[in-house]
């Protein structure tokens, strides 16, 4: 790299052409400096545009772009005239990485050219244009020499240390007729994440899911029978989830969107999300950030994200309602029977009677079994599924004073029978004043 030290301007001293070289050299670089100290993945596109004409020849060429190489270096390709020549592909037998490449600044090397040379490392090409005199008292056009920027199309393969670089697309393969397949979920550096089409789907993916699971919450939290803690951790979920819809909704209306900005949001909140997880902590393979690899980055969080959503969504209770048939009968239907697969069950009792008693006595003159074997089981005074007394109440249901709890076991051939029934059905033999029962669903803990 050219030394950038700053050129010391004093009166009576011998200007030549090196004292401006070396002061633009030092505001170069001074400038450069500045930005990268503002954000660490100061390179990539502003905008991007590729010639889909010329993609149909078989060809690669930028139609319109701007914005920073790794070394600070600005770009802006505003049409055939200053843009880089197309890259021309005969055949392709595995997919091939395009970067737009410009060369390295170093010291002692030739920057400006006069005339072009494929094999010069020369940063810049001297073009002669006329400008206007834009003072009132215009004296006419005068001719300049300006410096185009020698940017050029390259697979990336046949980088080195020479050049500065950043990925433009990836060719996934030609057709029949020559015409490039570029690869969709290819997403090059970039400064501002609007102009990925991939980037603009996944915020648009993740605002519908939210807004669909905070429609699901909302419903949810008004369902009959929930409360306690429950309702307190659903209620927390649903305020994260809304706040989160305003997030995603403001960054599809900004104007400027840095890809890592999202990350580093949407990283947060499947850290956030992980507090609802069994293991209430994030996982310790959490998607990084790579700024030259964006697709993979954001399509691991959106995976992590998607289950973790989903995961939360997931009813943890659900109270069975029990339909009271005949004296000391009861029904409960169960709606989906995977509930018997993937749930446990709690019976809540409570009575005007002590503690004790309820759990020495009712468990002998409860039978519980499916809908259909009740009525042999009280004629022959066989045992229905077993309940086994619980120290506490499961944290996933409302707690109320006063209430025992029961576990019914999965075991025997009465719940292997249940997978097929339709409904519990609930007989209780003998007086238990001011009884009240509840019979919850639990999810099984998830490893």
């Amino acid at each position: 790299m050219h030394t950038a030290d700053k050129v010391i301007w004093s009166e009576g001293m011998f200007l030549r052409p090196h004292h401006f070289q070396q002061s633009e050299r030092w505001l170069e670089a001074y400038s450069r400096s500045w930005g990268k100290l503002q954000c660490p993945w100061h390179w990539g596109f502003m905008t991007l545009s590729i010639d889909q004409a010329l993609l149909r020849q078989g060809k690669l060429a930028i139609a319109e772009a701007s914005g920073l190489l790794p070394d600070g270096t600005p770009f802006s390709i505003t049409g055939a005239d200053n843009a880089p020549p197309p890259l021309a592909f005969s055949e392709i037998q595995e997919p091939i990485d395009v970067v737009l490449a410009l060369p390295e600044q170093r010291q002692g090397q030739t920057e400006v050219i006069f005339s072009d040379a494929s094999d010069s490392l020369a940063r810049y090409l001297s073009q002669d244009r006329e400008v206007d005199d834009l003072n009132a008292s215009s004296v006419g056009r005068a001719p300049m020499q300006f410096g185009r920027l020698r940017l050029c199309l390259m697979p990336a393969a046949d980088l080195n240390a020479e050049w500065t670089a950043i990925g433009v697309a990836r060719v996934k393969s030609s057709g029949n007729d020559r015409a490039l397949i570029l690869d969709s979920d290819y997403i090059p550096p970039l400064l501002n994440g609007h102009v990925s089409p991939a980037i603009n789907a996944f915020l648009n993916d993740m605002h519908g899911l939210l807004q669909q699971r905070s429609e699901q919450m909302g419903e949810r939290l008004q369902q009959a029978g929930r409360g306690g803690n429950t309702e307190m951790i659903d209620f927390m979920l649903l305020t994260l989830i809304n706040r989160y819809i305003g997030q995603v909704a403001h960054s599809r209306r900004l104007p400027q969107l840095h890809p890592e900005r999202l990350f580093s949001e949407w990283l947060q909140f499947a850290t956030e999300l992980a507090s609802w997880s069994p293991s209430r902590r994030p996982s310790e393979q959490l998607p990084v950030y790579d700024h030259d690899n964006l697709y993979l980055s954001f399509s691991r969080l959106m995976i992590q994200l998607r289950q973790s959503l989903s995961l939360v969504m997931e009813e943890n209770a659900l109270q069975l309602t029990l339909t009271e048939r005949s004296h000391g009968l009861f029904v409960a239907t169960v709606s989906d029977v995977s509930l018997i697969r993937d749930y446990g069950f709690v019976l809540a009792v409570r009575a005007d009677l002590p503690g004790e008693m309820l759990i020495t006595h009712f468990p002998a003159q409860m039978k519980i079994a499916p809908v259909t074997r009740i009525r042999d089981l009280v004629q022959l005074q066989l045992p229905g599924i077993g309940l086994r007394v619980m120290p506490a109440a499961p944290r996933q249901i409302p707690w109320h004073s006063g209430y025992v709890y029961f576990e019914l076991e999965r075991s025997g051939e009465l719940w292997q029978q249940m997978a097929k029934a339709e409904a519990f059905a609930l007989h209780l033999a003998g007086e238990f004043p001011g009884l009240d029962l509840q019979l919850w669903a639990l999810r099984h803990a998830r490893s």
